[in-house]
């Protein structure tokens, strides 16, 4: 009984090293559900470029297979969407023996991107990477073709998953533009002072969360241009801090805010992750309509 328990013992630490291996030295960490940049997707249109038929097909059902192991939903409706094409498919004999192969190199290249359908843009996952699978088989043309079929399999899996990976751990960075940049500060003069003397819910509730420091720079008269860009960089840190942090509505809070139907059905959702970001950049434009872009104006100006 003492012996079967430290086979267990050993057994459970094992994993637990694996996990470490796997995990925590190849810089991923484990995904939950709640801590997914969001959770359901759409998949658009996938496009097969090459001459092997179904490929397309074959691929999807791989991709909602991966996504349901990752946490995804996937949905018509969602916000995110998945669009790309399969470019490159290759079956190559490696090895032969007797002038009949033997072993056969399966290429796959695909791009994706991921699509907000809310303003159009579109950023790279997966930008027409090879994945290789291989395969030994006999000379019988059945046993090729099986082994064939089960090996693009592998491959196309291998693509699904680092879609997922991509979503699952990319994602954040990818959609960046929904944070505040001193461009997009209309009114630093404006937004100090109310941030200085808070005279309304929000303002009261931003400024407690900002850094002494940042509170100690708003408190001085900024005369200098170096000054004035300290507290203006100072001030839009603080206020990234607080988007990416908790949801920042509050039914007493934002009483006197005038929001959008848009707004109003995201926080009926509750949202976690990107969304919440997104959220929170919202109600921060509607509290300060005069002194913040909207982030779609803010896309704008940097084009121009």
């Amino acid at each position: 009984m003492k012996n079967l328990k430290s086979r267990r013992f050993l057994l459970l630490f094992m994993v637990c090293c694996l996990l470490f291996v796997v995990y925590g030295c190849s810089g991923y960490a484990i995904q939950t559900k709640a801590n997914l940049p969001f959770d359901t997707i759409a998949v658009g249109k996938i496009e097969n470029k090459t001459l092997e038929p179904k490929l397309q097909d074959r691929f999807i059902r791989s991709l909602a297979e991966t996504f349901a192991e990752y946490g995804f939903s996937v949905s018509r409706s969602a916000k995110y969407k998945l669009e790309g094409k399969i470019t490159k498919f290759e079956l190559l004999p490696l090895n032969e023996q007797n002038l009949v192969a033997t072993q056969y190199q399966v290429i796959v290249k695909a791009s994706f991107n991921l699509v907000d359908t809310s303003t159009g843009r579109s950023v790279p996952l997966v930008a027409d990477n090879p994945f290789i699978t291989y395969f030994s088989t006999s000379a019988r043309l059945e046993d090729v073709l099986a082994q064939k079929d089960i090996s693009t399999n592998g491959a196309l899996k291998n693509i699904a998953q680092e879609v997922a990976r991509a979503i699952s751990y990319n994602t954040p960075k990818n959609f960046a533009y929904l944070m505040l940049a001193a461009t997009d500060i209309k009114d630093i003069d404006s937004l100090k002072s109310k941030m200085r003397d808070p005279k309304d819910p929000v303002s009261l509730y931003i400024r407690e969360r900002l850094s002494p420091d940042t509170r100690q720079l708003l408190s001085g008269d900024s005369v200098s241009k170096e000054a004035s860009d300290k507290a203006k960089n100072a001030l839009v840190g603080g206020l990234n801090e607080i988007l990416q942090g908790v949801g920042i509505y509050d039914e007493n809070r934002f009483a006197h805010i005038m929001l959008s139907r848009d707004v109003k059905e995201l926080i009926k959702k509750n949202p976690s992750g990107i969304e919440r970001l997104r959220l929170n950049r919202l109600l921060l434009e509607a509290a300060y309509p005069g002194e913040i872009l909207k982030h779609q104006d803010a896309s704008e100006e940097a084009k121009k």
